[in-house]
């Protein structure tokens, strides 16, 4: 049976700490053979010469006093899993967080980088443009962000038979929780309203006829995907319902999510209907600017 190998990055921050019981509380240890803990320590400006030849651009070292602090924060973390039943791998880097983690993942080659998202480092609550955010969309494996500290039992997967929302359904079905889980399949549908301008009046009630046309047959085909994910979880033990919505998929997502008071978000990166932008792009909503829970982006390792 294959076991998950888990990169935790840490900064010490309370976001990093509910990442942490997130893992503690929600994983079983047998499950998973490897947790290496990293913390990235950034580069500071030692300033520029005095001199007319020593001008130009400053040079970066590496703050003792700071590396100090990211070994102990690592050394904390490891023992708390260790304590916990995890085998541990501690690490300390040099350079900018989401660089330096994607660059040690690519490496390393982890099935799940897990984070939190807010921290020391500057991690902000919208996950576009942040630490998180960036490692979320350029990180060669699946990548948790923890907003909630666990256990996780409620789950909504986003699902629209995409590449991607396969393998967000096959990561539902593999990770190694200490405990089952309900999912909420979720498919969301959209048909953008006919403009009526420059339309005659006389074609009003035929264009609305269509239109009516379109969101049957697009509801037909929402039901059978989401039945179809639902079966195939099912198939596998896992207790899964369906649920169907009309609206744009990020914002049905959210507001199903926070319906349900979901413990964690399940997505693929991309997605034949836009369902990225929700997680790696849009702020278009407060609603989606700020998922109300821990967003799992799967994606498939390289290596595996």
């Amino acid at each position: 049976m294959h076991r998950t190998r888990v990169l935790y990055a840490t900064d010490g921050s309370s976001g990093a700490e509910q990442a942490l019981e997130l893992l503690i509380g929600g994983f079983e240890p047998s499950g998973v053979e490897t947790v290496e803990v990293i913390s990235v320590v950034a580069r500071v400006a030692r300033g520029l010469g005095s001199r007319p030849e020593e001008a130009g651009a400053p040079e970066t070292i590496i703050d003792a006093a700071h590396s100090e602090a990211a070994q102990r924060i690592v050394r904390d973390a490891s023992q708390r899993l260790q304590e916990a039943g995890f085998q541990t791998v501690e690490t300390v880097r040099a350079g900018h967080p989401a660089e330096t983690i994607v660059t040690h993942a690519s490496v390393r080659r982890p099935d799940l980088v897990l984070l939190g998202t807010r921290g020391l480092s500057g991690l902000s609550r919208q996950l576009v443009g942040s630490v998180s955010g960036k490692v979320a969309r350029y990180a060669p494996a699946s990548v948790l962000v923890a907003r909630t500290p666990g256990p996780i039992r409620r789950v909504v997967l986003g699902y629209d038979a995409s590449p991607d929302a396969d393998l967000a359904l096959d990561g539902v079905g593999s990770l190694p929780l200490r405990q089952g889980i309900s999912v909420t399949v979720c498919t969301a549908y959209e048909v953008v309203a006919p403009l009526r301008s420059g339309i005659a009046p006389t074609m009003f009630a035929q264009v609305d006829a269509a239109r009516r046309e379109d969101l049957r047959l697009a509801r037909k085909a929402a039901d059978a995907i989401a039945a179809d994910a639902t079966r195939r979880l099912v198939e596998r033990g896992v207790d899964a319902t369906p649920r169907v919505s009309h609206g744009s998929p990020h914002e049905q997502l959210a507001i199903l999510a926070s319906e349900l008071a979901a413990d964690l978000l399940v997505v693929g990166s991309r997605g034949l209907s836009g369902i990225q932008r929700f997680f790696l792009g849009s702020t278009s909503a407060t609603l989606v600017a700020h998922p109300p829970t821990s967003v799992l982006v799967a994606r498939r390792n390289p290596d595996a």
